[in-house]
């Protein structure tokens, strides 16, 4: 049993149905991955910018006191630096933080706004120390005013780093949450992988197994079938020998019942008509040539009942053995035809059984039928060989030759019976066209299906053919 095209396509869909949820639950992960790793780096950005506002205004103090404690211009450096960036860090936070917290958002206002201040007390220390001299720049960076000042930026900028650390906290968390979510829609997204491919291996592991049955359901069939064949084969072949037997069998009472029967007749009358022409009972001339007419047709008579009946079962096949009919037979049919023959026979005839000698005999007969019809040959030879424990009998022309498809046309039944004569004793017959020099004719049959007694009875000289002759031969008119 095999899958049929509903539960193939419901597989399909149910496989690509999975790879769309794989790339979905992949997809949704990284994009919250990708929120909570934006979250991450916005609060790590903000948290800069207030450390890097704080650390513009430390280094500007830091510089700002080195220069009242030594005058040393290079300490202002600092302070020139923070008046360049302090408002453009401190746009970018008020811009970053907008929307926010409020709280949050006035701090961070604020904070830009003191630390503003705080530049402007430190340019104010530097020119009262340039207009006033190192005590009175001192004395003004350290008043109350200024400290109160740089307090209040401190409690500003830790308001905001405790927001932003806070918030980066939360980022974080949500950095984790997201990454455990995406580890579990993994595993989750794994198991439905594992059981898809479990039950796909299933599915397999059933179609493979179904596979087999059906291939050894297959096999026996074949089997069966083969031996039904094989008997049909066997059945066919033994209905065939019956009846190439009976077949012989009726020829040769026709042919009996025409020599004994048909030949007394003419022959007796024959006989009366030259009695009567010998001891000339009838004076009349006229009386005398009509006997003459009717003797010669009654000598044309003999001759056609004794060709008829040499074709219809040679008696020299029954008399004097197989070469002996097959030089007739060769003779006859080239004498007709305006052929030239010529026979290669092995000095001894081999003791054949009746089937296998009439098949041969059939089998040549057919063959220089077919020629004088058809070839339009000026040669023929027949050769006799036993060769290897086979006999092979090869017919050969010098004519226009068979081509294939005459050769395999289906009302080609002349060659037909004669490959299945053959085929009957366990033959093989082929025929192959020459280029240029007509057509073989070669038969194979093993010598042991020639000589062997179908009967089972070896010593029953009824079933050979052993070149005697046989006591209902026609007599010489």
């Amino acid at each position: 049993m095999q899958f049929k095209w509903w539960q193939l396509w419901l597989i399909g869909v149910v496989a690509l149905g999975f790879v769309i949820a794989l790339y979905l639950v992949a997809e949704f992960g990284r994009l919250r991955l990708v929120d909570a790793e934006e979250d991450v780096r916005r609060g790590q950005v903000q948290l800069d910018r207030v450390v890097d506002l704080y650390q513009l205004l430390m280094d500007a103090e830091s510089g700002h006191r080195g220069f009242l404690l030594t005058g040393d211009q290079e300490f202002l450096e600092p302070l020139a630096e923070a008046d360049a960036r302090i408002e453009a860090v401190s746009n970018d936070l008020v811009t970053t933080y907008k929307g926010k917290d409020e709280n949050v958002g006035k701090a961070i206002r604020q904070l830009g706004i003191v630390a503003r201040q705080r530049l402007d007390q430190m340019h104010e220390s530097v020119d009262t120390y340039r207009s006033g001299g190192p005590a009175a720049g001192l004395a003004m960076a350290n008043s109350a005013r200024r400290y109160r000042t740089m307090a209040t930026f401190r409690e500003l900028a830790d308001v905001t780093r405790d927001y932003e650390h806070a918030l980066l906290d939360r980022s974080l968390a949500n950095w984790d949450r997201e990454l455990q979510l995406a580890a579990r829609l993994n595993l989750v997204t794994l198991l439905v992988g594992l059981v898809l491919a479990a039950l796909a291996m299933a599915a397999m592991v059933r179609s493979l197994r179904q596979r087999a049955e059906a291939a050894a359901e297959l096999a026996r069939q074949h089997d069966e079938l083969k031996s039904q064949y094989d008997a049909q084969a066997a059945n066919l072949a033994e209905l065939g020998r019956h009846v190439q037997q009976v077949q012989e069998e009726e020829r040769a009472r026709l042919s009996r019942g025409l020599h004994d029967e048909l030949g007394g007749i003419l022959l007796s009358a024959r006989m009366d008509v030259t009695w009567m022409q010998r001891h000339k009972a009838i004076g009349s001339p006229e009386i005398a040539e009509r006997l003459d007419r009717v003797r010669q047709v009654l000598d044309q008579g003999i001759d056609i009942k004794r060709r008829v009946v040499e074709e219809l079962r040679p008696t020299l096949l029954d008399t004097m053995g197989l070469f002996a009919a097959l030089r007739w037979q060769a003779e006859e049919t080239c004498r007709r035809a305006n052929v030239n023959c010529t026979e290669r026979f092995p000095e001894e005839e081999p003791r054949l059984n009746r089937a296998g000698a009439i098949t041969l005999f059939r089998v040549v007969q057919e063959a220089l039928a077919n020629i004088a019809k058809h070839a339009k040959a000026s040669e023929v030879d027949i050769a006799f060989e036993v060769t290897q424990g086979e006999v092979v009998l090869t017919v050969s022309d010098d004519g226009i030759g068979a081509r294939p498809v005459d050769l395999a046309r289906p009302k080609a039944h002349g060659i037909a019976g004669m490959r299945h004569r053959v085929q009957v004793l366990g033959g093989q017959l082929d025929v192959s066209r020459r280029p240029g020099r007509g057509t073989q004719l070669r038969v194979r049959i093993p010598l042991e299906n020639l000589t062997e007694n179908p009967d089972g009875d070896s010593d029953s000289s009824g079933s050979y053919y052993v070149g005697t002759l046989r006591a209902d031969a026609e007599p010489a008119a």
